[in-house]
């Protein structure tokens, strides 16, 4: 025992009670010693010479060298046992195949909650894998499979360019069980070959942000299935401005102008530009009050800020569109002025599209159809200097001319472009803008049963 060292490392094990040569462990101690530095430290014991034959070790060397062989046997049976229990934690559990059970995300978002996020276990059952169909319009469009059923009585009204809309009733509601809603249907393969997921998710942050206006139809709701989207909005039986009206008077033109332009200055300074006011666009409330519906071609435009997509109706483009420049929210009230003409004179300015057209692609001769709206004297060359309201406007009162030319200014940098300058021309002068906004002034009191379509000839909608 007083030769005893401390040494870092581990002599070599022998597993018979056969005495071990003395000069070759030592050699061992030494190389293991100095591959194995970093070893735990053990007390090894220098043993004195022993003959071969291991009895004569005596019981100290045969415990020393069954203890070695134990520390290594519980060494080796440690590592591999942490070996196996990483290995087990690393592989999925077996699954089976789609054949037999359906995908667990199918079922799952039926029962999506913000509860999800907070879970890991529910987020990884819930979130993946979700198709791409669906995911692209996720999350404006929240996946529901059932919600369209409780929408019954369904009536056809209108199609659109994605899809249908009809007359829908609310079954699950309790006191407003007999209020009707108008439910758009889209189909998403017609959404994703004309590239506009993008415009419908706008459509719907729009409506939805702008709806609480008193002249813009609110969106109530919204959702996706497998492969269609659905809009919900509230209907309006009256149905659109010229399919029940058939003529205006001075005062309710006056009104409806008024009322079209709080609404589009409204959008303007939430940073919307609207681009597709026309009359299948402005709805009639039970009161006659105008709603503006649809925002398909709406888009985020900051004020002073500047786009060029080519789009909406033609006749109520405005000639900076027609030509392909750069385009800001002036055109929304070039279409508010070609509106109002219709409402005077029953005729569209004398302004021919296909010139403009014709100025922006030159390689590709446009001639207005057979059936164009415009008349036949339709002045063909630039606007500027030209007459662009029809004859029968002359019979108007000054202030309407006044409020036409100024709406219909091919410049748009000179064209009356804002509810401001609306407020100070000669036709609303001393008028009272704030009944306006709270509805007060009844439009079915400035009108009499001539001015109506016969209620068997009227049709609600016919585009949307």
């Amino acid at each position: 025992m007083g030769d005893a060292d401390f040494r870092a490392t581990e002599p070599a094990i022998s597993y018979a009670n056969t005495a071990p040569d003395t000069g070759l462990l030592r050699a061992g101690y030494t190389q293991r010693g100095k591959d194995r530095r970093k070893e735990h430290l053990v007390v090894s014991f220098q043993l004195p010479p022993a003959a071969a034959d291991g009895a004569r070790l005596g019981p100290l060397g045969r415990w020393y060298h069954e203890t070695l062989a134990h520390r290594r046997c519980f060494v080796w049976l440690q590592g591999t046992l942490s070996r196996t229990i990483y290995v087990l934690r690393c592989v999925p559990p077996h699954q089976h195949s789609h054949r037999t059970r359906p995908p667990v995300a199918r079922i799952s978002r039926r029962r999506w909650h913000q509860t999800t996020l907070d879970s890991e276990a529910q987020l990884l059952k819930s979130c993946w894998p979700v198709p791409e169909r669906v995911r692209l319009f996720l999350p404006t469009f929240p996946v529901d499979e059932r919600r369209a059923h409780r929408y019954a009585e369904r009536t056809y009204v209108a199609n659109g360019a994605f899809g249908r809309v009809y007359r829908v009733r609310d079954t699950l509601a309790g006191g407003d069980s007999r209020r009707w809603y108008a439910l758009k249907v889209l189909q998403k393969s017609n959404i994703v070959l004309s590239d506009a997921v993008g415009q419908v998710r706008d459509e719907v942050k729009i409506q939805t942000v702008c709806g609480h206006h008193p002249f813009i139809v609110p969106c109530v709701d919204y959702w996706q299935d497998r492969t269609r989207l659905f809009l919900l909005s509230e209907f309006f039986g009256n149905g659109e401005l010229f399919h029940r009206l058939k003529s205006f008077t001075s005062q309710l033109v006056q009104l409806y102008v008024a009322e079209l332009a709080l609404a589009i200055d409204f959008l303007h300074n939430a940073g919307i530009i609207y681009r597709d006011l026309k009359p299948e666009n402005v709805l009639l409330d039970d009161q006659f009050h105008l709603k503006l519906i649809d925002f398909g071609l709406s888009k985020w435009l900051s004020v002073s800020s500047r786009t060029g997509t080519l789009c909406g109706t033609i006749q109520y483009m405005a000639p900076e569109i027609l030509r392909g420049e750069p385009y800001g929210h002036a055109v929304d009230w070039w279409a508010l002025g070609v509106l109002a003409c219709r409402m005077y004179t029953g005729r569209y300015p004398l302004m021919d599209p296909a010139h403009h057209l014709r100025a922006s692609v030159t390689e590709l001769p446009i001639a207005p159809p057979p059936s164009s709206p415009y008349s036949s004297t339709a002045i063909d060359g630039p606007v500027a200097n030209r007459r662009l309201l029809p004859a029968s406007a002359d019979r108007l009162p000054p202030d309407g001319r006044d409020l036409l030319h100024r709406l219909l200014e091919p410049d748009p940098r000179a064209r009356l472009r804002s509810l401001l300058q609306l407020q100070r021309i000669a036709l609303y002068q001393h008028y009272r803008w704030e009944d306006v906004r709270t509805r007060k002034i009844v439009p079915r009191d400035l009108f009499d049963d001539e001015c109506l379509v016969r209620e068997e000839d009227a049709v609600l909608f016919t585009d949307f």
